[in-house]
């Protein structure tokens, strides 16, 4: 079922002219990355979207931080219930959905209920029940009279508390005006995380383009080993013999074309230069760079 939710969100993604590409062969954190425009989406997709790992969770908080990405997470049921179509359901604070939901959002058909704790919510414009309320001419305790429900409910409404679609639905029509507010999950949806860059290195090669100036977020979960901030667009990857270094230059080179980031493969006594128009660049050649710019020069150089 995965590789059905997956085929059928790449079908509807080129379908929309987003340019796909598959990581699915590296048991990466996310499956398909997708790019139209500034838009970059992260996909995971699972039958059981509970199998969601939240150390996979955590790497795709990271992405979002770093590439301005979105991620959404796909699947056909929780361990307890299908996903329905039009309902975001979260893991870990990543907004999960099912394929019919994600075909929706893809046409521009927003969802309005959120799945929490167990039961479905919608959010309410607050501004709009204040403003019609008084247009109308209703107390707080009218309206609630009418909804059936407490004024100090109506007052939480008004404050911009979220409620369930039946109340949302009794308060549409007692105020006669749409209330619902639809998610809108392209402009993202805000993630708190902390210290995505990492401050101790412990890797020695990674260390030494650390003190070169730049700011690092490590992976162990993702197809590239540690990333810089995309003002500074670079992706790095690690390679050990000969065929590794060629295997993970590859592999790198659709992480640098879907994030828009220059590639770096490290490696130790390599005679290789690149690989597919991937630097590959020698531990000890790192040694005898001081600046960020001299290591962007020379990657510069190599992917021509």
């Amino acid at each position: 079922m995965r590789e059905f939710i997956l085929a059928k969100a790449t079908a509807l993604l080129e379908s929309k002219q987003f340019s796909v590409t598959n990581f699915v062969a590296g048991h990466s954190c996310f499956d398909l990355a997708a790019t139209r425009g500034n838009l970059t989406l992260l996909i995971k997709a699972f039958d059981n979207v509970d199998s969601l790992r939240e150390e996979h969770a955590l790497e795709l908080k990271k992405m979002v931080s770093l590439f301005n990405a979105v991620v959404v997470v796909l699947g056909n049921k929780t361990k307890a219930s299908d996903l329905r179509r039009g309902v975001i359901y979260e893991r870990y604070s990543l907004p999960t959905l099912s394929i019919d939901s994600f075909k929706d959002l893809l046409n521009e058909k927003m969802p309005s209920i959120k799945s929490f704790k167990g039961k479905e919510i919608v959010a309410l414009d607050a501004d709009k029940i204040r403003e019609r309320r008084k247009e109308l001419g209703l107390t707080l305790g009218e309206l609630a009279s009418k909804v059936d429900t407490t004024i100090e409910s109506v007052h939480r409404y008004e404050k911009g508390h979220a409620t369930s679609l039946q109340v949302a639905e009794k308060l549409e029509k007692a105020l006669k005006t749409k209330l619902v507010e639809q998610i809108d999950l392209f402009k993202g949806v805000p993630i708190k995380i902390e210290n995505v860059f990492d401050e101790s290195i412990e890797d020695e090669a990674l260390g030494k383009v650390y003190d070169l100036g730049l700011k690092l977020a490590l992976f162990k979960h993702a197809p590239f080993r540690a990333s810089s901030p995309s003002s500074q667009g670079l992706v790095i990857s690690k390679g050990t013999s000969k065929q590794d270094v060629k295997r993970k230059a590859v592999e790198l080179r659709k992480s640098s074309i879907a994030f828009g980031a220059h590639g770096m493969v490290i490696a130790n006594k390599t005679r290789l230069t690149s690989v597919e128009h991937v630097p590959i660049v020698d531990e000890d050649e790192l040694t005898t760079l001081s600046k960020f710019k001299d290591l962007m020069f020379l990657l510069k150089k190599r992917e021509s």
